[in-house]
C-alpha cells in the first residue's frame, strides 16, 4: 500500500524543491518496504503458501515455507544484526540449537511413525487437528509438519545457519489442509449464508473436503488438516478422522472468545491482514457475534457450547496440547516440540529420561489453574506435590485442595482466592 502525500498548505507559496523531496520519500518508502519484506521482518505469516493449497509437488519453491518455518530468515552474521557481544552469542546459539533439536527430533518421530504404519500395513499417517477456532491449530499443525519433513544437511549445518537464497539446502514437502478454508473456495457462496440457508448441506460439503483429504495418494511425506470446530461432533466425520493421529488444541473458552471477536482499530498504524486475523467459527457468525467482545450474553451462550465441544474433542483425540498456556502461545514451534515429545511417549518411541506426555499436560494445566487465581510463583511446589501424590489432572488437585493449600503453603486468602477457582473447576467436571 503506498500512501498519498497530501499538500497540507494549499494556497501557500511551493518551493521548487517539493516536488523533489515528495519523490525522494516515496523513493525511500518503497524501498524500505521492500528490504523489509525481503528480511521477513513483517507479515511472516503471508510470505507462506495458503493452507488451502494442492499438496506441494517435487521440485516447486519451497522459499515460503522456509521462511515460514524460522519466522525470519537466518542471520547474515556479517550484517549489523548479528550477535556482537560474547552474550549475545552464547544466547543465539541457544536458541539455533534449541530450533535444530525440534526439527531433529521431528525427522526422527515421522522415521518412527513411517516404519509402525509400514508394519502394520498401513500408508503414512495423518494428522488431524481438532479443537476451537483461534487456538493456533494451523500454525502449531504447520511447525510440527515442518519438523517432520526436516532434511539435514549433508555437510552438518544448522538449519538457523543456513544460507537460504541459493537453493543449497532445498526445502520441506508437506501438505497442509484448512478444512474451513477448503470450504470457502470452493462455495459458490459465502460459508455463512450457505450455513444460514442450508446447515445440511454445509455439513454435506464439509464432509466431502474431509473425504477428499483422506482419499489423497500417499505421497511419502507428512499431511495435515484442520478440522472445523464443530466437525467434530459429526459421526462419519469421526470415522474419517480416527484413520490418523487426531490432536487436540486445548484453550481457554473466554481466551478463543477475545481473540476470534478482536478487530485491529483503524488508524493504529499497523496493517493487519484478514489471514492474520482469527475469525469466529460459521455457527458463531451465524448469530451475528462478529467483533464485539463486550457483548455479554452472546459471549456466555458461545462459551458454553465451545466448553461442550472441547469435551467431545477430548474424549476423541489421541493427544491433548493446550496452546494458550506461556511457552506456547509465544511461538508455535515450542507447542509442536510438545507434541513431538507427547507423540514419542504415545507410541512407546520415548527415550529414558524424557519427560512424558501427561506430566506436560499437567503443567500446562496447573500453570493455567494457578495463574487463574494469581498463585502463579507456587507453580514448582505444586508440580512436586503432583508427582508425591501422583495427581494426574486438576480435578485430582480441586478434590483434595486442604491438602493441596497446605502442602505448598499458602496463606489464607490466597487459599481463599484458590478455593473459588477449584469450585468452577468441580462444577465443570
Amino acid at each position: 500500500r503506498f500512501l498519498t502525500m497530501v499538500e497540507a498548505t494549499r494556497g501557500m507559496p511551493r518551493s521548487n524543491m517539493a516536488p523533489r523531496w515528495r519523490l525522494a520519500g516515496a523513493s525511500l518508502l518503497v524501498a524500505t518496504s521492500y528490504f523489509a519484506s525481503q528480511r521477513g521482518y513483517v507479515f511472516t505469516r503471508g510470505l507462506r503458501l495458503p493452507s488451502t493449497a494442492a499438496p506441494r509437488q517435487p521440485g516447486l519453491s519451497q522459499e515460503a515455507q522456509i521462511r515460514n518455518v524460522v519466522a525470519m530468515r537466518a542471520i547474515d552474521y556479517s550484517s549489523g544484526m548479528a550477535p556482537q557481544t560474547e552474550e549475545e552469542k552464547s544466547e543465539s546459539r541457544k536458541y539455533a540449537k534449541r530450533f535444530e533439536d525440534i526439527l531433529t527430533g521431528g525427522k526422527d518421530l515421522w522415521a518412527k511413525l513411517v516404519r509402525k504404519w509400514e508394519a502394520e500395513g498401513k500408508a503414512s499417517p495423518r494428522f488431524y487437528f481438532v479443537g476451537q477456532n483461534g487456538n493456533m491449530g494451523e500454525e502449531v499443525l504447520e511447525s510440527l509438519l515442518s519438523a517432520l519433513s526436516y532434511v539435514q544437511a549433508a555437510d552438518g549445518t544448522w538449519f538457523w545457519d543456513r544460507d537460504h537464497e541459493h537453493g543449497k539446502y532445498g526445502g520441506f514437502e508437506w501438505t497442509l489442509w484448512n478444512s474451513d478454508r477448503k470450504l470457502s473456495s470452493s462455495s459458490k457462496i459465502a460459508p455463512t449464508d450457505l450455513y444460514m440457508e442450508n446447515e445440511e448441506e454445509y455439513r454435506e460439503k464439509e464432509t466431502e473436503i474431509i473425504k477428499q483429504f483422506a482419499a489423497l495418494p500417499d505421497a511419502s511425506h507428512p499431511m495435515g488438516m484442520v478440522i472445523g470446530e464443530s466437525a467434530i461432533l459429526r459421526k462419519e466425520n469421526q470415522d474419517i478422522i480416527k484413520t490418523g493421529i487426531v490432536v487436540f488444541c486445548d484453550t481457554d473458552a473466554e481466551y478463543v472468545w477475545a481473540k476470534t471477536q478482536y478487530r485491529p482499530k483503524s488508524g493504529g498504524g499497523l496493517y493487519t491482514t484478514p489471514d492474520m486475523m482469527d475469525r469466529p467459527p460459521v455457527w458463531a457468525l451465524a448469530n451475528g457475534w462478529d467483533g464485539d467482545p463486550d457483548d455479554t450474553e452472546a459471549k456466555m451462550e458461545y462459551m458454553k457450547i465451545v466448553t461442550q465441544t472441547a469435551k467431545s474433542c477430548e474424549e476423541f483425540a489421541d493427544v491433548r496440547l493446550r496452546t494458550d498456556v506461556s511457552g506456547v502461545v509465544e511461538n508455535s514451534h515450542w507447542g509442536a516440540e510438545r507434541l513431538i515429545k507427547s507423540l514419542n511417549d504415545l507410541y512407546g518411541f520415548t527415550a529414558v529420561g524424557e519427560v512424558g506426555a501427561d506430566e506436560e499436560n499437567l503443567r500446562a494445566d496447573l500453570e493455567k489453574f494457578l495463574e487463574s487465581a494469581r498463585l502463579s510463583k507456587y507453580l514448582e511446589p505444586a508440580m512436586k506435590w503432583a508427582e508425591e501424590q501422583g495427581a494426574a489432572s486438576i480435578e485430582d488437585i480441586a478434590e483434595n485442595l486442604e491438602d493441596f493449600s497446605e502442602a505448598i503453603g499458602l496463606k489464607p486468602l490466597e487459599k481463599k482466592r484458590l478455593e473459588k477457582i477449584a469450585a468452577t473447576v468441580v462444577v465443570a467436571s
